[in-house]
């Protein structure tokens, strides 16, 4: 067959050829047009799945939202309970409490005109004041230790939480239980105690090294690093043999 082409003239090669290369760019269009076909139809299909993947999210988000409108909260008490006002619909009441005053089953407060000693009261006495709970009698006890104890009932405003209605429960009945001895106490001993810093003890322990021992809160009181305020709350904590 091949044979036959070297009949032809040519003009009718020529068109030939031309035929063949035409039908060759058809046979690459279709193919290139399959493939194309293919890709999108592969491409479509994650784009489904996503689609299908957002409608479920949207639908429980809306969901929640419906159930969520259906609650209604109102935080003026502290106990919780629920009235049903319709099959699908429940109002919820939330008391909120006040600071760290919770009455728990079986606590015990005091009633009014009960007076405590505040240097030696416990945990346990403290919680049975009306306001006063876990947290602020262990903030309580903890800022006494640091002191080495209260010489007025003022101080308590100084502890985390306490407040001014607080303090008719109180009275200083027994003194300051723990003094420092300015003449022997280290830098650490010194700075710890609430009123005090380090400058302050610094200063204090500079004098010792140079000058020897300090006779009393007249000497310290010339230290620029001490405030009449701070000779003041200092004198009741601070001994000199």
């Amino acid at each position: 067959m091949w044979k036959d082409w070297f009949f032809y003239t040519r003009s009718q090669r020529r068109v030939i050829v031309l035929l063949l290369i035409i039908l060759v760019l058809l046979l690459f269009l279709m193919v290139g047009e399959k493939a194309n076909k293919d890709k999108v139809e592969i491409a479509a299909e994650p784009l489904l799945i996503a689609d299908s993947l957002y409608c479920k999210i949207e639908k429980e988000r809306q969901e929640r939202e419906r159930n969520y409108k259906n609650r209604t909260y109102r935080k003026n008490e502290w106990t919780a309970f629920e009235k049903k006002k319709s099959p699908d619909t429940v109002v919820y009441e939330v008391r909120k409490p006040k600071k760290d005053s919770l009455r728990f089953p079986g606590q015990e407060k005091y009633s009014a005109g009960i007076v405590i000693d505040v240097n030696s009261a416990d945990t346990s006495i403290l919680k049975k004041i009306p306001g006063i709970g876990r947290v602020i009698s262990k903030n309580i006890v903890s800022y006494r230790n640091r002191l080495g104890g209260f010489y007025d009932v003022g101080q308590l405003l100084e502890v985390k939480y306490v407040d001014s209605t607080l303090l008719v429960w109180f009275q200083v009945k027994s003194d300051v239980f723990r003094k420092i001895n300015v003449n022997k106490a280290s830098i650490e001993e010194l700075r710890s105690h609430p009123y005090m810093d380090f400058h302050k003890a610094k200063a204090i322990v500079d004098f010792r090294r140079k000058r020897g021992r300090i006779s009393g809160m007249s000497q310290i009181s010339m230290f620029k690093e001490f405030s009449d305020g701070d000779i003041s709350r200092l004198s009741h904590y601070f001994t000199f043999e």
